[in-house]
């Protein structure tokens, strides 16, 4: 027996018979096709570790938009100990159906200094709307590698950008370059049925055609787990169990055991070592926090004291000669040569002043771009448009390696250690890189970062305290705001931060 609906389409007027054998068609594909629905939630077991503790003392707006702690959002277990964003997805059993792709853009928020959503689910080829919603700069930044990578700067609030990924990828990265806290999460597919578990830890996949499917559930600390699912018109209930004893390293994909988590606690506190009041010093000279500070500021208080003892002697002379030469009635122009006496003694002065200047600055300058003392600890910083990337040698002592520390726009210091830092220009994107200029106003240093070389300065902080780290290049718009801070620990509050930093 036919179906009721085709039986419908059988009376109709046959006049335009093409028109309803298309709506019939239509009807008999659509009709059993999208019957089905797969419903379940994300289950887990034991305790997880503490959420990383965000510092978000690099940027005020952050700050202010953040009161009290902050913390990463990577394992959020809720009441009835389920787990929020988890990205679950038919993963096989579609092979070979064209869908059409959605017109509706997906949205990914910036604010509060946080991708919201965290985890996002879109089509290949579908719209991704990013928002900055937040009055400060971002730096979207997708690590892609299917589709072309992007890395666009948002420097204005309601700022808007459109962008697109050609292939399906599970799971592309996101980043903000200039707040390395702002992590997220993007499902790129090639059909709709996806889902996020929510505040319950639950998902639902609906419109799912019947048939058998492979089902995975994907999570950025605690890995993946698949399952296989039969849907028919009924609903099909999946359940997915994670523990905190199984635990994913993001690099490699790599399944590790691990035993019950336990809770971060305190290294050290270095808070009355960081929190040293700046002193004021209105339009002069900040305080002098380096070794040779005081030598440079010696060396400059010289220099002005001669330049401005010149500069009031000519100014004054000059006031004489117009006053007692001035005209007057009866007066007569008479021609002088010179006096040979005088032009030997105002060139041998000024030289006898600039030899005595060259030889002091150059023992100051051997001192200061010298090589830096053995045991300097060494860092290395790249700039890009526009942000510091500041990178550690791990355990093992050695960079570019798994366990280098990395942070962005924030250097960390231990006081009465030297330190060298070797400077380097990266580029937007790892092209094109530009000039910038590594300013430390306290230290007395700076040093213009050029594209192609890489240059060591060093330097020594003689007290604690934060202060700013500067770029002070001025073309270009984005320089001005690559403001980074320097903390100066005790020795005993950079050994501990830098055990944090590498997981104990």
């Amino acid at each position: 027996m036919a179906p009721t609906g085709f039986r419908k389409c059988q009376g109709r007027d046959k006049s335009r018979p093409y028109v309803w054998v298309i709506f019939c068609a239509l009807f008999l594909i659509s009709s059993p096709l999208f019957a089905g629905m797969v419903t379940g939630k994300a289950s887990f077991d034991g305790t997880p570790g503490e959420n990383p503790k965000i510092d978000m003392s690099a940027d005020p707006v952050c700050k202010s938009l953040n009161p009290g702690e902050a913390f990463q959002q990577r394992v959020v277990v809720n009441s009835n100990h389920t787990l929020q964003n988890v990205f679950v997805y038919i993963k096989e059993g579609l092979e070979g159906k064209k869908l059409p792709t959605p017109t509706t853009p997906a949205v990914l928020d910036q604010q509060a200094c946080a991708y919201h959503p965290r985890v996002l689910g879109i089509e290949a080829n579908q719209k991704l709307q990013i928002i900055n919603s937040d009055p400060t700069l971002h730096n979207v930044h997708a690590f892609s590698k299917n589709s072309p990578e992007f890395n666009l700067g948002m420097p204005m609030q309601g700022m808007k950008l459109e962008k697109t990924f050609s292939n399906p990828e599970i799971m592309v990265k996101m980043k903000c370059d200039v707040h390395p806290w702002m992590t997220g999460y993007i499902g790129v597919l090639s059909h709709p049925f996806f889902a996020v578990t929510d505040d319950q830890g639950g998902f639902k996949i609906e419109n799912l055609p019947a048939g058998e499917y492979t089902i995975e559930a994907w999570h950025e600390t605690y890995g993946t787990k698949s399952q296989k699912v039969t849907v028919t018109d009924a609903e099909a209930v999946v359940d997915f169990k994670f523990s905190a004893k199984e635990i994913v390293d993001e690099a490699s994909g790599l399944k590790i055991k691990a035993g019950e988590p336990k809770p971060l606690k305190e290294l050290y506190d270095d808070s009355a070592a960081l929190n040293v009041p700046r002193p004021k010093t209105g339009w002069w000279l900040p305080a002098s926090l380096s070794t040779y500070g005081k030598k440079i500021d010696s060396l400059f208080y010289i220099i002005l004291a001669i330049t401005g003892i010149v500069f009031f002697g000519v100014q004054g002379v000059l006031l004489y000669f117009l006053l007692k030469y001035r005209a007057k009635p009866g007066g007569k122009a008479f021609y002088t040569h010179g006096n040979d006496r005088l032009e030997v003694i105002w060139t041998v002065i000024p030289a006898i002043i600039l030899v005595f200047l060259t030889i002091w600055s150059q023992k100051i300058w051997s001192e200061v771009r010298g090589p830096a003392p053995a045991q300097a600890i060494p860092i290395e910083i790249q700039a890009e448009q526009f942000a510091w990337n500041i990178r550690y040698t791990g355990p093992d002592g050695k960079f570019g390696t798994a366990d280098d520390i990395k942070t962005i726009n924030q250097l960390h210091i231990p006081v009465g250690k030297p330190v060298r830092v070797r400077l380097t220009s990266i580029g937007k994107d790892g092209k094109h890189p530009v000039i910038h200029s590594f300013f430390l106003p306290e230290f007395r240093l700076k040093q213009d970062v050029v594209p192609g070389m890489a240059i060591d300065v060093w330097f020594e902080a003689t007290r604690t305290g934060k202060y700013e780290i500067a770029c002070a290049e001025f073309c270009g718009l984005g320089h001005y705001r690559m403001r980074g801070f320097l903390s100066i620990h005790s020795p005993e509050g950079y050994e501990a931060w830098l055990k944090e930093q590498s997981g104990g």
